[in-house]
């Protein structure tokens, strides 16, 4: 274990590595400038345009677009940075792709009820939860471990998995309500990345842990130093 956590020394090592310096300018503009614009901005603008979305997401894009281009000019030097840019971009992301559906649900299908809108992102919010539990649990265990050690893990990766499908097939359940299925297919879609890039938000516990080990060791050197 690692001193002051509950992590295994290895497999936490291998966790705080950082990303190569040559892939952070293609992944920065891939992640921002292609997929997070495209996927955002278009249902934003689409009819009907609604403010409260344009208001919501758009200062959230404008500070992900200039973090993008200066790690994009300065990749080395923003190395580390990057790893919490990967985690910011996870949040940005998922709930952006939340709200767009909320906007798909309210605009496109008429859905007046508040309790959509609740229902979700507290199903949303238990699902990042479980992820997230499952994803640090695995911190806790050798990345050797034997192939038979992972039954203990499997419930709450299918809690998490049938968490998604559930929601999933409620919104699918809606197009025979509405007949709107177009609406109802990009809701689908738009959960499902949701969740998808809860990945990317366990950067920022990554970030918070690389960093307390640079400045540790930033302050071991300098101590060395004054000796």
């Amino acid at each position: 274990m690692v001193e002051g956590t509950p992590y295994h020394r290895e497999a936490f090592e291998n966790y705080l590595a950082v990303y190569a310096v040559d892939g952070i300018r293609f992944s920065a503009g891939t992640l921002v400038l292609f997929f997070l614009n495209i996927f955002l901005l278009i249902p934003v603008f689409s009819v009907p345009f609604q403010p409260v979305y344009a208001y919501i997401l758009l200062p959230l894009l404008l500070v992900m677009n200039v973090w993008a281009i200066a790690l994009i000019v300065t990749p080395r030097r923003l190395q580390v940075n990057y790893v919490l840019f990967r985690g910011v971009f996870g949040i940005v992301c998922s709930l952006g792709f939340m709200v767009i559906v909320q906007k798909f649900a309210y605009g496109m299908l008429g859905l007046t009820t508040p309790w959509y809108a609740i229902g979700s992102f507290v199903i949303y919010g238990f699902a990042l939860y479980q992820y997230a539990k499952f994803h640090l649990r695995k911190l806790q265990q050798s990345p050797h471990r034997k192939k038979g050690d992972t039954g203990a893990r499997m419930p709450v990766a299918l809690l998490t998995m049938l968490t998604g499908a559930g929601y999933l097939l409620a919104n699918i359940s809606l197009a025979f309500v509405t007949q709107q299925t177009v609406a109802v297919v990009l809701m689908c879609v738009y959960i499902m990345l949701a969740f998808v890039v809860f990945h990317f938000i366990m950067d920022v516990h990554r970030y918070y842990w690389l960093r307390q080990v640079l400045d540790k060791s930033d302050e071991v050197h300098a101590n060395t130093n004054i000796k």
